[in-house]
């Protein structure tokens, strides 16, 4: 008995100063102490007699897990793994957008409409609400892969006092209301660093490359003399990208809450008119391109599992 008793003390400092572990694609265990961690290779400590401490490396290929602190950890919060623990991530972003181009105020002048008017009628249309999802699916602990789908909705109505005469006093009092949406569907990629040794705070970063849909409705609800402006539906379809930012905390470890920024950048050339009379397609020159580039800032919840 007294041989096991001094056998097990004589184990006791190895394994105490072994806090951490390295569990290889083979199975096996290595206990050391864990000197750094890059992309490509973990750095570690072995003992490998009483007093003697090898340096050594193993590439992250060949490891199926490691773990850092073990012995003064209550939780397993402080696991590190070259896989991770949850494959799949779902977003929901709901939130307010910004389209960053202005409205074509000129044509608006160019009517009668008080530039003023035209002014808080443009703010109006620009400033709208968004709600965007996506799915990924995480090949590294880092990266993933996945699609995404967004719309931008907006709207003004607003009545305008239209000066239809220039030599004598004769005005059109007109009343519009326009309705402007925006879909937006493509392919995602996904990145991931964490914040801390926790791990319950992160920033990632997104990607994505799509097809965008423009709708805009117009509508004249109500005119004292002839109609300037006919009810007509605007749609184009084009090419898009985006980029988005977001802070996100774990209140639970399937669950994620913060703060998103994304910017979207799309043009359309070409746009399909439809009015109660006719139907065309008009080809925009450059400088009547309609640039549909915007900011969301959004509240950002995603499901880990």
């Amino acid at each position: 008995m007294k041989k096991i008793i001094f056998g097990l003390l004589l184990l006791l400092p190895l394994q105490i100063s072994a806090q951490d572990m390295i569990i290889t694609i083979r199975q096996d265990t290595i206990f050391c102490r864990i000197k750094s961690v890059s992309s490509t290779h973990i750095q570690y400590e072995q003992k490998t007699g009483y007093r003697t401490i090898v340096g050594r490396f193993i590439p992250k290929e060949q490891v199926l897990e490691y773990y850092m602190n073990i012995q003064s950890s209550k939780t397993n919060r402080n696991l590190r793994t070259s896989k991770p623990s949850d494959r799949w991530i779902i977003g929901l972003y709901p939130g307010r957008s910004s389209l960053l181009a202005s409205d074509d105020i000129e044509s608006m002048t160019d009517l009668g409409i008080p530039k003023s008017q035209a002014d808080e009628y443009s703010r109006r249309i620009r400033h709208g609400w968004n709600i965007n999802g996506d799915i990924h699916f995480l090949i590294t602990d880092f990266f993933g892969l996945g699609a995404k789908y967004s719309m931008f909705t907006s709207s003004a109505q607003q009545n305008f006092t239209i000066k239809i005469n220039n030599y004598y006093p004769e005005f059109l009092y007109m009343g519009m209301k326009e309705n402007l949406y925006i879909h937006y569907a493509g392919p995602s990629f996904l990145f991931r660093q964490w914040l801390n040794d926790k791990r319950n705070l992160q920033l990632t970063e997104s990607l994505s490359a799509g097809y965008v849909h423009y709708r805009d409705e117009i509508r004249q609800t109500q005119a004292l003399i002839n109609t300037l402006i006919p009810n007509c539906l605007a749609e184009g379809n084009t090419w898009g990208a985006s980029a988005g930012l977001s802070f996100d905390y774990y209140p639970q470890s399937w669950l994620s809450i913060g703060v998103k920024a994304e910017f979207m950048y799309a043009c359309l050339t070409k746009i399909n008119l439809s009015t109660k009379e006719l139907k065309q397609t008009i080809e925009l020159e450059k400088k009547d391109y309609e640039y549909l580039t915007r900011l969301d800032y959004s509240l950002a919840v995603r499901f880990h599992f």
